[in-house]
């Protein structure tokens, strides 16, 4: 072995800890396989994937991506029925003449110069999947012996560490999470199929209205929210992008108010920290419509959920005085403060028993005769 193989063995390995080197190791085995440039990519049975490629390779795979080529890859489908886990190319897996009449050749690798190319795919532990794949320009054909030979020296090295790569895209998304917690933002990065990868501690904090399911999914308590969320993962995954609908309304509940989840799907160079196909969740109190309800709520220092019904109590008991409340353009809690004073006072306090009062008097319970004040 050269001390020039040496030396890219130990790139490798010190790859597989400081991911940022994956892309100089890369460099380095492409040109030993003759190729422009290539990528590393993982994918694990959770729908989780990472991906990193060279600086050459990178716009060439950021395409393949967004135009859901991935969806539709014969090389990965033949690659993976060999038995033999070592470097291959286009006439170790088709036959003389087929890869012409192949879609993903024909119509996006020759295109753009390649269309031969020197390839791995390792099984990792868990039942990950690894694939490395180093595009070579057309006019320079198939593998040479000796290529294949050196590329074969290194494939054990790069399964032992590229072990660790399958870690990626958790890694990166645990660190995202933990920078949105310090913004108190409840965050949490998905994969494609809704599968929790990385949550903060803020997005535990909301199970009233947020949990994990069965299969590790994140399920909305708000079954419309949860239809929307459904539908939106899967609109993400097939690229339309163009038909998300909005933020996501969430209804309040006991312990939190009202709020709207933000979907944010992973492209472009993000998908670089993310792997491919994933989106993040972020949740963040709604613009509340209910004044009334956040009046309560202020003053009184009570939580959502007991806010709201006693917003719905003085609705109830007092329509008119509800009304001016909701119509006038001051803000709420300045009116509040005219009113009953900023301490507090006997009058506050005996409002607070009469709300209390009137919350337990079945006279004086919510009903549906004012609908109109409680929204």
């Amino acid at each position: 072995m050269s001390g020039g193989d040496r030396s890219l063995i130990s790139d490798i390995y010190e790859a597989a800890v400081v991911p940022e080197r994956w892309k100089h190791a890369l460099d380095q085995i492409s040109r030993i396989a003759g190729a422009e440039g290539g990528f590393i990519a993982a994918g694990t049975t959770r729908g989780e994937r990472s991906w990193v490629a060279t600086d050459y390779y990178q716009p060439i795979l950021s395409e393949w991506y967004a135009d859901g080529w991935h969806l539709r890859n014969t090389w990965f489908e033949r690659g993976l029925q060999r038995k033999r886990l070592q470097f291959f190319d286009e006439t170790d897996i088709f036959d003389p003449g087929e890869v012409d009449t192949i879609p993903m050749y024909r119509d996006f690798h020759r295109i753009r110069g390649g269309g031969w190319s020197a390839g791995a795919i390792m099984r990792a532990p868990g039942g990950s999947l690894i694939c490395m794949r180093f595009e070579r320009p057309y006019h320079r054909g198939p593998l040479e012996q000796e290529t294949r030979a050196n590329l074969n020296l290194l494939r054990s090295h790069l399964a032992r560490a590229s072990f660790l790569f399958t870690k990626l895209g958790t890694r990166q998304a645990r660190s995202t999470v933990s920078a949105l917690q310090f913004m108190d933002v409840p965050a949490a990065v998905l994969t494609r199929n809704g599968r929790l990868l990385a949550c903060n501690a803020a997005m535990e904090s909301r199970l009233s209205q947020v949990s994990v399911g069965v299969g590790n999914r994140v399920i909305f308590a708000d079954e419309d929210a949860q239809r929307i969320l459904c539908e939106s993962l899967e609109r993400i995954t097939a690229g339309l992008l163009d038909q998300l609908r909005g933020p996501i309304p969430i209804r309040a509940t006991e312990d939190h108010g009202p709020a709207v989840a933000y979907l944010i799907p992973m492209r472009g160079a993000a998908q670089d920290l993310f792997g491919c196909e994933t989106t993040l969740l972020m949740i963040r109190p709604a613009e509340s419509e209910n004044r009334l309800m956040d009046l309560v709520r202020t003053r009184f220092f009570i939580d959502a959920g007991e806010a709201q019904r006693w917003a719905r109590i003085v609705a109830a008991a007092s329509p008119r005085l509800a009304a001016t409340l909701l119509a006038s353009t001051e803000n709420v809690q300045a009116l509040l403060d005219r009113t009953l004073g900023r301490t507090q006072s006997g009058q506050e306090a005996r409002i607070a028993s009469l709300l209390w009062r009137l919350g337990d008097d079945p006279e004086y319970r919510p009903s549906t005769r004012h609908p109109a004040l409680l929204h």
